[in-house]
This record gives structure tokens, C-alpha cells and sequence, in this order.
């Protein structure tokens, strides 16, 4: 795969800054795809685009080819919202824990949702389950934009 990555400091950060202000998690804009797939961008900010623009298809694509932790949060967040949750979880291993974490173990004690947490820390399995429950509740929603936010915040900083 042609590695679009460009160096730190760059105008393909400050682009993909530019995309995520665009987007509408939970309202895919078609019109964007193109922009996104372009962009000078590391891939796993290219793979968190796609994924917060809706498209599950393009961000599992380019999180596949990520052989690295980074790239197996996007694939397991990718699989979450397919739905393949037994996959999700298998990725989610594959991950490990994230510095994102303590912020969304935060975000859900001050939800009142401590069921998501284990030992107080963020449980990415018990949130999974929540996230397949048939009945979705709101919360739940909420902190699957957050977690999508935030790792791709971290991409981001990453690639500075």
C-alpha cells in the first residue's frame, strides 16, 4: 500500500484537523469520502476519519493494513459498528490499553455508567456488550462518538 504519511509537523496534519471539523459523527456525508481518502494523513488518522464519517467499509480497509496497536483499536472499533462483536472484541485484545482509556473511564463514571469499567478502569469488552445490547441506550451512543474522538485525538498528537 502507497504510504501517504508525510512528516511531522505537516500540512497532512493540519488537513486532517481541517476534515474532522467536518464531520457529523452519526451523519455520514458522502461528499467527504473523496477528501479523506486523499488526505497527507498517517493512516490511522485516515482510518478514524472514515470511521467518524460512517464509513465502515473505507476505515476497515485502510485499519486492516495498520500492523500496529493503533491500527487494531480502529479495526475493533470498525468491527463494533459492523456489528461483528465477537471480531471487535478479538481486535480489542490485539490493542491492548490505550491512553485514551482513563479519559472514557472518566467520561462514564460521570455518566453514572461504572458498569463499563473494571477495577475502576475502562473495560473495552463490557462497553462492547452494552454497545450490542438490542435496546441501545443514549449513553452508549455518547461515549462510542467519544471513544472514536478521542483515539483520533491521540492519532493526531501522535503524528504532530
Amino acid at each position: 500500500m502507497e504510504s501517504r504519511t508525510t512528516p511531522s509537523g505537516n500540512a497532512g496534519s493540519e488537513a486532517a484537523v481541517g476534515l474532522r471539523a467536518r464531520i457529523t459523527p452519526g451523519k455520514p456525508q458522502p461528499s467527504l469520502t473523496q477528501d479523506i481518502a486523499s488526505c497527507r494523513c498517517t493512516e490511522p488518522v485516515r482510518a478514524g476519519l472514515h470511521l467518524l464519517n460512517g464509513d465502515w467499509d473505507r476505515a476497515h480497509k485502510v485499519a486492516q493494513e495498520i500492523e500496529t496497536p493503533l491500527g487494531a483499536y480502529w479495526h475493533a472499533l470498525v468491527h463494533r459498528h459492523e456489528p461483528d462483536f465477537p471480531n471487535s472484541k478479538y481486535w480489542l485484545a490485539q490493542a491492548g490499553r490505550n491512553p485514551v482509556h482513563a479519559q472514557l473511564a472518566e467520561a462514564a463514571r460521570t455518566m453514572g455508567h461504572e458498569d463499563v469499567l473494571r477495577n475502576g478502569n475502562w473495560d473495552p469488552n463490557a462497553f462492547t456488550d452494552r454497545f450490542a445490547a438490542p435496546e441501545r441506550e443514549d449513553w452508549v451512543e455518547k461515549l462510542d462518538i467519544l471513544e472514536m474522538q478521542l483515539l483520533l485525538e491521540y492519532c493526531l498528537a501522535q503524528s504532530a
